[in-house]
């Protein structure tokens, strides 16, 4: 069987022939250049078909049920007659997308259907999966389950019942003062006088600019108080020497934080980055 893994390193290997086949061009006539270069592609095109067959195959699973999935004009997943949608207004996926917005943070668990193509035994395009730590089942993540040619599309779908809001001093549990990730962290808050104290300069009209070079960065990284695996980061900064900290908004304006935060900030400092 051939892993995702190990065909990314076969697709480097037919990128391989094709700059040889560039090389290739200086050195021999162009007749020679067009029996090389029918060759090659013959030969990769012929390994890439059979790998790719052998990669649908072994990562699809026959015998698990087939859900109905569209895309247009909205992303829609059936799974035993409940409805599952993407709610971008307060979820984006992916997680580099910055802003006021949950982020899916955590793990993907195991594989309970294929949706997308015609049927199961075409191996229906996507596996649907369910999300480690959410035992209701209201997210759903759908990824494909073969080698994709173009942009790799993923979906994190969400129960269409669930009501979900964007953060906020009523759904933020905690908020870690870190960079990036929860695994890189220097100190947590969840006094909710803090948590809201943030929101409220975080939603009014405080506008600076930043003055001084002695700026250390770093992120508030805000966890949904119902499921975990969401979450929001803010990016802040601080200066040592000026005693002050600042965070963006949502239209990316710095905005100087609470003196409660700055204190925080100042005693534990944003974790160094990953090299």
């Amino acid at each position: 069987m051939i892993s995702r893994s190990e065909y990314a390193d076969y697709f480097g290997f037919t990128q391989h022939f094709v700059f040889d086949i560039h090389k290739n061009r200086e050195r021999h006539g162009m007749v020679k250049q067009k029996r090389y270069l029918r060759k090659r592609i013959a030969l990769a095109l012929s390994l890439a078909f059979s790998s790719l067959l052998l990669l649908a195959g072994c990562d699809t699973d026959k015998g698990l049920p087939f859900y109905l999935f569209e895309v247009n004009p909205k992303t829609v997943l059936t799974v035993d007659d409940v409805r599952y949608i993407e709610k971008t207004d307060v979820i984006r996926h992916p997680s580099y997308v910055s802003g006021l917005f949950w982020k899916f943070t955590g793990e993907i668990g195991e594989v309970i259907g294929v949706c997308g193509g015609d049927n199961a035994e075409q191996g229906g395009g996507f596996d649907v999966c369910r999300i480690e730590g959410d035992e209701e089942y209201n997210f759903l993540y759908v990824l494909p389950n073969h080698f994709v040619f173009g942009p790799y599309a993923t979906y994190f779908c969400t129960r269409e019942d669930l009501q979900i809001t964007a953060p906020s001093a009523k759904t933020v549990s905690s908020v870690a003062i870190g960079y990036k990730d929860m695994e890189n962290i220097s100190a947590q808050v969840d006094d909710p006088a803090m948590i809201a104290a943030l929101f409220e300069v975080f939603n009014g009209d405080s506008i600076q600019t930043l003055d001084g070079q002695d700026w250390v960065y770093g992120s508030l990284i805000m966890r949904h108080k119902d499921f975990p695996f969401l979450q929001c980061d803010m990016e802040c900064c601080y200066s040592p020497e000026q005693e002050i900290s600042y965070c963006k908004n949502k239209d990316r304006e710095w905005f100087v934080l609470p003196a409660e935060w700055n204190t925080i900030i100042s005693e534990y400092g944003f974790p160094a980055k990953d090299n």
